[in-house]
């Protein structure tokens, strides 16, 4: 992987701020210890699928914890199947591993995901790009929905300005245990509010607090897909989070 040490002389350190931005500052804490990279894992490929610096467009493998690189391609093989479309053939990324600790990218259980590219379509975190398109939102969403089962968070556009054109997922607050939702989260009323209002159709604006419109909202959904688990519960927000990706 380029070092940070390389890229900041290269002069392309805008191109980092995806990864430094969305690890420090937020909800769910930091790393008490980063591993040296050294003590990481290469990977180059999700899936059968190579990965790309969205900066360069070039192919590169980059560096994270082993058990983090498995929970990613055991996501890979979820959303593959029911996405609907096709495998696939390429992951655009702005990377993983950096090193400035304490950080998630810094432990290595980080990844920033620019676009997916499958057989028979893309879907795109591009929001800086495509902005208001309502093809693109649709898809978005439920990428992040299918991400939110995995990772607790699942940092999309509306969280900041940082995350326009990416989707950041890390591992910090549920490590390798089954993901659940919190009213008072931030992040993962937006994922709600984000899936209720460009796949389920209802009318929620994504602000980040957990109003009783989004309640509302949240029953009707759950009605209409015969979920019958809270929505806090493990078994509920999977329900969900599953529920809006097959939509």
């Amino acid at each position: 992987m380029i070092s940070r040490r390389f890229l900041l002389g290269a002069g392309v350190t805008a191109a980092l701020a995806p990864l430094v931005g969305c690890s420090l500052g937020r909800p769910g804490g930091v790393p008490g210890v980063c591993p040296s990279a050294e003590a990481l894992t290469s990977f180059a490929t999700l899936g059968d699928a190579p990965l790309s610096y969205e900066v360069s467009g070039e192919r590169r493998s980059f560096e994270a914890d082993p058990q983090f690189i498995d929970l990613l391609q055991q996501w890979t093989e979820e959303w593959v199947a029911v996405a609907g479309l096709g495998p696939l053939t390429k992951v655009s990324t702005y990377g993983a591993h950096v090193d400035k600790c304490p950080s998630w990218h810094a432990a290595g259980r980080a990844f920033d995901i620019a676009e997916l590219v499958h057989r028979d379509g893309s879907v795109s975190c591009r929001y800086d790009v495509w902005g208001e398109d309502g093809g693109r939102l649709r898809q978005y969403w439920r990428l992040a929905a299918s991400l939110s089962t995995r990772f607790t968070y699942t940092l999309a556009y509306p969280f900041n300005a940082q995350h326009h054109n990416h989707l950041h997922v890390d591992n910090g607050v549920n490590g390798y245990e089954p993901t659940r939702f919190k009213e008072s989260s931030k992040a993962q009323t937006q994922i709600v509010q984000g899936v209720l209002r460009h796949v389920v159709g209802s009318d929620v604006e994504i602000t980040g607090e957990f109003d009783d419109r989004t309640r509302d909202a949240v029953r009707s959904f759950q009605r209409s897909a015969g979920i019958r688990a809270k929505l806090s519960s493990t078994d509920g927000w999977g329900e969900f989070l599953t529920a809006a990706v097959t939509l």
